[in-house]
C-alpha cells in the first residue's frame, strides 16, 4: 500500500512538471508569436519608407540650416561691398594754365561714378580761352562745350579709356572769324597713381577717330590729357 502511494505520488509530480514545462513552452511559444506578428507588421517597404523620410527631413534641416548661413554670408557680403551711392561719386576733371605770347587756359570740371572697382563713368563741361600773338595780328578763342568719358580698369593702375566730346569752336579763315561745333571721338588709354586717400591723378593718350573737317587735330596725332579725381 505504501509502496503503491509513492509510486503514485512520483507519477503526479511528473504529471506536475510536465504540465510546468509545457505551459513555459505554450509561453515561449506565444511570445515567439507575438515577436514575429510585431517585425511582420514592419514590411520592408515600409523600413525603406521610414529611412527615407528620416534621410529627407536630416537634409531639410541641414539645408535650411545652410540656406540661413549664406543667406547672411550674402547680405553680409553684398553690405561690405556696395558702398552708400555718395561714396561713389567723385569731382575730377581738367585743368591747363599757359601763359606768354601764346595763352592757353583750359578749365574743365568733370563729376564722376565709381560703377565697380574697374568701370567708371566721367561727364564734364568745358571752357578754353586760347590768346596768339606770336604774329603781326592777335588772335583770340573762346571755346566751349561738353565730355562724356568712360574708363575700363585692366590693372588697378593701367586703364583703357573711350570720350565723345562736343565743342563750339573759333576758327580764323582770310574772311574773318567762324564758330563750328566739333565733334571727337577718342580712344587710348593712360595710368592712374593714388596720391592719397580717395585721391588720384591720371595721364592719358588719345586719337580722334572722327577726324571732323573743322577738327584741329591731324589725323593720327596723339592728344595728351592730365586729369584728377577726389572723393567726396
Amino acid at each position: 500500500m505504501i509502496l503503491f502511494f509513492m509510486v503514485s505520488y512520483f507519477n503526479v509530480q511528473k504529471l506536475c512538471h510536465k504540465i510546468i514545462i509545457t505551459k513555459c513552452q505554450l509561453k515561449l511559444e506565444i511570445n515567439l508569436n507575438l515577436c514575429n506578428i510585431r517585425i511582420r507588421k514592419i514590411t520592408p517597404m515600409k523600413k525603406i519608407l521610414i529611412t527615407l523620410v528620416t534621410v529627407l527631413l536630416t537634409i531639410a534641416a541641414y539645408g535650411q540650416a545652410a540656406g540661413n548661413d549664406t543667406i547672411q554670408a550674402i547680405v553680409i557680403d553684398e553690405q561690405q561691398e556696395k558702398p552708400p551711392f555718395k561714396d561713389k561719386l567723385y569731382l575730377g576733371g581738367n585743368l591747363g594754365l599757359m601763359f606768354g605770347t601764346y595763352t592757353n587756359i583750359i578749365v574743365a570740371p568733370a563729376l564722376g561714378i565709381r560703377w565697380s572697382k574697374r568701370f567708371n563713368s566721367e561727364i564734364s563741361i568745358e571752357y578754353n580761352y586760347t590768346k596768339d600773338t606770336r604774329y603781326d595780328s592777335d588772335y583770340s578763342y573762346n571755346q566751349y562745350g561738353g565730355r562724356v568719358s568712360t574708363q575700363f580698369f585692366v590693372i588697378p593702375q593701367i586703364f583703357a579709356h573711350a570720350e565723345f566730346a562736343g565743342l563750339s569752336m573759333e576758327q580764323y579763315y582770310t574772311t574773318g572769324k567762324e564758330r563750328h561745333f566739333v565733334p571727337f571721338l577718342y580712344l587710348g588709354g593712360g595710368f592712374r597713381q593714388n596720391i592719397g586717400g580717395r585721391s588720384s591723378v591720371s595721364f592719358r593718350i588719345m586719337f580722334d577717330v572722327l577726324n571732323n573737317e573743322y577738327s584741329p587735330y591731324s589725323p593720327g596725332t596723339p592728344v595728351y590729357s592730365v586729369g584728377f579725381g577726389i572723393g567726396l
